[in-house]
């Protein structure tokens, strides 16, 4: 029997302060840049509506992603924040 066949799914409530940043939706998902008041950022990353799941991206720790980790990954997530 393989591990993941016995594993449930569980529902974690993660809360942080932050501000909202931008927002762009694709046929992926909708994704949602959060600036913290550290200057670390949150990607909250929604794709539910293709089937798949919900994730709040913090990268490999929980403190936040730099802004050069947002240039990186999702820099359509900053380019959209000049436009708004």
């Amino acid at each position: 029997m393989h591990e993941e066949e016995n594993m449930e799914r569980q529902t974690v409530e993660y809360t942080f302060e932050g501000e909202l940043v931008s927002s762009v939706t694709d046929e992926q998902g909708d994704l949602t840049l959060y600036r913290r008041p550290d200057d670390t950022y949150f990607v909250y990353f929604d794709a539910r509506k293709v089937g798949d799941n919900a994730v709040l991206e913090v990268g490999a720790f929980p403190g936040g992603l730099t802004e050069r980790d947002i240039r990186v990954s999702w820099p359509e997530l900053l380019e959209a924040q000049s436009g708004q």
